[in-house]
């Protein structure tokens, strides 16, 4: 049975199937998955870490054929629930996980051992997590990382084989030149690549459940689309999808059902059309309201002098197997303090690369980079050092830059004291604290380590730590892509009040043209490494006159 589509603020919501049936109305198969009562509490021993109950009674049902979508704010359980129904929960999978009933394929999962969830994931459940870095291997190539998987399902495939369903899971995920990626490792991808090349070893097996966790996150509007396509592709060939995401529209695109959690309680599900067009919670009507931002930053003092500049920057590597590409290749760029500039693109296009040009991250191999109209690449680090205070960034992989081993409060603290004014060691605790609610997250957080905290939260710690030296330049690479909408919606509103109250000029790298017109005043659109079109943000995403501008607005409005 089909309802019919639901405009919802910010989100079109399509038709969807309403599982329990089929379309002669009898009742459904046995569910590839059945949860019921499941609760999973961390050890108390290690509560200053997020130690205490999580889940609290969770029920989740999907069948073959069927996408649920597990939705709620950062810090909701969906990514505790998502690691759990691979046998993953906590550090090491040291969870204590109760549950009513737990059955996996019609099997117990209630009497697995650690033997046992090995066994099952990648033959019967693939995972897709959050942190691709953290995820893949960088000391294995692309190639070696799919081809593992595949091996668990498949152990005794004939080589020649096994290396072409390897290549055809790649070009599956859209990720460009297969054979070249297969040879390179995750350190050498962008973000999106690296996303799409973890998507591609969780699909490869086959498995008939699949766990997303996030999993266009760090995609272009035009590659999310096309692997959004691919989940609904997967469910319609039988497969159970488990997406666990903030974004609506993707949930809008596939989801047949949606759970809302909240504080580790889910709070209302139901079929996706009827959840978004008519919810019954606050909860749920504060994530549909979120979900359309502002269009524009609204009254702004005219920008300053330029900040950061960028002439003719060019940045070319060298690929596996002899040849070179161009991830840079002759970009011009100026920043004015108070200024919002925008990167966008397709996945590899070369914005993260650009920004870490900017930064000084890298060196160009042509061209120079400008800081307050002095040289800033050319200079050897240890000049550099005393003005890096006034630029920061905000990575796209913050678990990937912060030592495991401190805990937000160390980080933060550490942080504040590379400011021009930083506070004493008695002011540093509420100077932290105070950062943390800047970014809408309690003082308890400032004794939690970086990895128990979810995505949302711990991009938020990183937006934290980088405005702790007071920059007047702030560098941000998908700064709230792993946010829900309305800490996104927050988040977005303080970089704008910044730019206000501070003159603080931004560069911003992001697959989300919402975020970008929201927040920035112009835009570049790269490709291959160029700028293909640029302009003021209403113009250039009003009126575009490049055809992969179009492309991404086409994209982003399906």
């Amino acid at each position: 049975m089909t309802t019919p589509g639901v405009d919802v603020p910010g989100v079109d919501v399509p038709g969807v199937d309403v599982p329990g049936t089929d379309a002669t109305g009898a009742d459904a198969p046995a569910p590839v998955l059945d949860v019921v009562g499941l609760r999973v509490a961390f050890p108390r021993g290690r509560r200053r870490d997020g130690g205490g109950e999580v889940l609290h009674g969770v029920d989740l049902r999907v069948a073959a054929g069927e996408c649920v979508a597990v939705v709620g704010g950062s810090g909701a359980g969906k990514s505790v629930l998502a690691r759990t129904l691979v046998g993953l929960a906590g550090e090491g999978g040291r969870a204590d996980v109760t549950a009513d009933r737990f059955r996996l394929l019609d099997r117990d999962a209630t009497t697995f051992g650690v033997r046992d969830w090995r066994a099952v994931r990648g033959r019967d459940v693939g995972l897709v997590l959050q942190d691709a870095l953290g995820s893949l291997d960088p000391l294995r190539t692309v190639g070696a990382e799919v081809a593992e998987a595949l091996d668990v399902r498949r152990p005794r495939a004939p080589r020649v084989d096994r290396a072409e369903r390897v290549l055809a899971a790649l070009a599956d995920v859209g990720l460009p030149d297969p054979a070249v990626r297969a040879r390179q490792r995750p350190g050498e991808l962008s973000g999106g690549m690296r996303q799409r090349a973890l998507i591609a070893s969780a699909l490869v097996a086959g498995p008939p459940l699949l766990v997303a966790d996030e999993p266009t996150t760090a995609l272009d509007a035009t590659v999310g689309a096309r692997v959004l396509d691919l989940l609904a592709g997967l469910r319609d060939a039988g497969t159970a999808v488990v997406l666990v995401t903030h974004d609506l529209g993707a949930v809008a695109r596939v989801a047949d059902r949606v759970v809302v959690l909240r504080d580790g309680v889910v709070v209302e599900e139901g079929p996706t059309a009827r959840v978004l067009a008519a919810p019954r919670e606050e909860s749920t009507r504060a994530l549909v309201a979120a979900a359309r931002l502002p269009d524009g930053p609204g009254e702004l003092p005219p920008p300053g002098k330029p900040v950061l500049t960028g002439r003719g920057l060019v940045r070319t590597f060298d690929l596996p197997g002899g040849g070179h590409v161009d991830a840079v290749a002759g970009v011009d760029v100026a920043v004015r303090a108070g200024e919002a500039v925008g990167l966008v693109g397709e996945s590899g296009s070369g914005k993260t690369t650009l920004a870490r040009l900017l930064l000084a991250a890298d060196v160009p191999d042509a061209g120079e980079v400008l800081l307050d109209g002095a040289p800033w690449s050319a200079l050897p680090e240890r000049a550099r050092r005393p003005a890096r205070s006034g630029i920061r960034l905000v990575p796209q992989d913050p678990l990937g830059t912060v030592d495991p081993r401190l805990t937000v409060r160390a980080v933060l603290r550490a942080a504040l004291a590379t400011g021009p004014r930083p506070p004493g060691r008695a002011g540093r605790d509420a100077a932290a604290a105070d950062l943390l609610a800047r970014v809408h997250l309690a003082p308890e957080v400032l004794d939690r380590r970086p990895r128990t905290l979810s995505g949302g939260q711990r991009q938020r710690v990183a937006i934290a730590r980088a405005l702790a030296s007071d920059p007047r330049v702030l560098v941000l690479d998908e700064p709230v892509s792993a946010l829900d909408v309305q800490v996104q919606a927050a988040i977005l509103d303080l970089l704008v009040e910044l730019r206000r109250a501070q003159g603080l000029a931004l560069v911003l790298v992001s697959h989300d043209l919402g975020v970008v017109r929201r927040v920035c005043d112009r835009v570049l659109v790269l490709s291959a490494g160029r700028v293909v079109e640029q302009g003021p943000v209403r113009e250039v995403l009003t009126t575009p006159t490049h055809p992969l501008t179009r492309a991404l607005l086409e994209a982003r409005a399906l």
